[in-house]
């Protein structure tokens, strides 16, 4: 289907909702950022994009429908191409660009449009059941998530306000207090099993401590994980793992087990206005040698389990200060303890008024970017690319 004709319809279907009274809202988000590659080249990439995101709520009786819809014009040294970086669980989608209808990868200007919400829920005496294109998480690490497989945020990441929608068919069942189970299948593209994925989780309050337990399969991979979460000593504590047997439901029988963890801590002084957090991370996959990432980067967890890190030991801390109720800074750190290499984050948000933000930040890698003999890289985050950032953001 056209992007035209798909953003038509889609326009159409707002309207129709519009008028029998839903709730319609929106956010307007200028950002102007700038990419280093520090290996490739000396030369800068800059992006300026004005998206649009108009988002629509409506309730009828147990039932309620969800849409959001995104218009991105950008301009650049390229534009924006609208090609996704990683596959996601989605089962079709119309031409993500409206604008030019085709790329040579050099383009200044584009036009591109993502329909990333569109999903029905309906609520039951036992149980709430989402079907379509929604939003699914979990976990508690603040640095890297084990379990979280969906559509999870590659660590830098600048703007992570809205997860990447999938098209799911989600049910949660109540079974106590502050305890639930949570299953669903995710549909890959045409629905085919090897792009698809399910689950089946279990969130229990125990002895004072939020628990989970996660069984899944995702793109014929194996998971099975789980995380606790509890008040210690005036702040939280918190453990994640999981382990993962990928191409483990493959005919060919290819299969790669690794497994990986989050702990830590966080806690707050002052009244809230400064905070604070400490996690490790641990990533069976990777390699104690900075002269072994080349062989991390063939095997099966990056190919098709999700893992993106090349080393094994990882240390995050990171802080946030409220200034004001409308002004504060936010920082943080990944920091691979096997090369020394580190990758930093930070950002400020002032808000000008109830409904318009402004926010500026950076994210840069720190470490070696030469190369031996043999080709590989002398750090992990110093091959990381740097972003500076600006962007507005109205809210209506």
């Amino acid at each position: 289907m056209k992007p035209a004709l798909t953003g038509l319809l889609l326009l159409t279907l707002l309207a129709g909702i519009t008028a029998e009274a839903a709730d319609i809202s929106g956010t307007l988000k200028p950002k102007f950022s700038i990419e280093d590659q520090p290996i490739h080249d000396s030369s800068l990439r800059y992006i300026f994009e004005v998206p649009l995101r108009l988002m629509v709520h409506h309730r009828t009786g147990k039932a309620n429908l969800n849409v959001a819809w995104v218009l991105s014009p950008s301009t650049g040294n390229p534009a924006l191409s609208g090609e996704k970086g990683v596959h996601v669980f989605r089962l079709a989608d119309p031409n993500s660009r409206i604008f030019p209808s085709t790329w040579n990868g050099d383009e200044s200007f584009s036009i591109l449009h993502d329909i990333d919400r569109l999903n029905i829920g309906v609520r039951t005496s036992f149980s709430t059941l989402t079907l379509g294109r929604q939003a699914v998480y979990w976990g508690v690490a603040k640095s890297v998530s084990p379990t979280d497989f969906i559509a999870p945020f590659q660590y830098g990441t600048l703007d992570t306000e809205y997860r990447t929608g999938v098209d799911a068919a989600r049910s949660v069942f109540p079974i106590g207090m502050m305890s639930e189970l949570d299953a669903g299948y995710l549909f890959g593209k045409d629905a085919r099993f090897s792009d698809s994925g399910c689950w089946l989780r279990g969130r229990f309050y125990l002895f004072r401590t939020d628990a989970t337990l996660l069984a899944a399969c995702f793109r014929e991979n194996l998971m099975i994980g789980g995380s606790l979460n509890r008040s210690i000593g005036g702040g939280t504590g918190w453990v994640e793992c999981a382990f993962v047997s990928t191409g483990f439901f493959s005919n060919n029988r290819n299969e790669e087990t690794y497994w990986s963890l989050s702990a830590g801590y966080d806690r707050s002084w002052l009244n809230a206005a400064l905070y604070g957090f400490l996690e490790y991370h641990f990533n069976s996959p990777g390699a104690d040698d900075p002269q072994d990432y080349s062989y991390v980067l063939s095997g099966s967890a990056c190919r098709n389990g999700g893992i993106y890190l090349l080393g094994k030991h990882y240390l995050s801390p990171g802080t946030s200060w409220t200034v004001t109720p409308l002004l504060n800074f936010t920082g943080q750190a990944l920091v691979n303890l096997t090369d020394g290499s580190a990758y930093l984050s930070m950002n400020g948000e002032y808000s000008i008024s109830q409904n318009t933000v402004i926010k500026a930040g950076i994210a840069r890698g720190l470490g070696s970017t030469s190369y031996d003999t043999a080709g590989d890289a002398g750090s992990e985050f110093g091959t990381w690319p740097g972003y500076y950032f600006l962007s507005a953001g109205y809210y209506f």
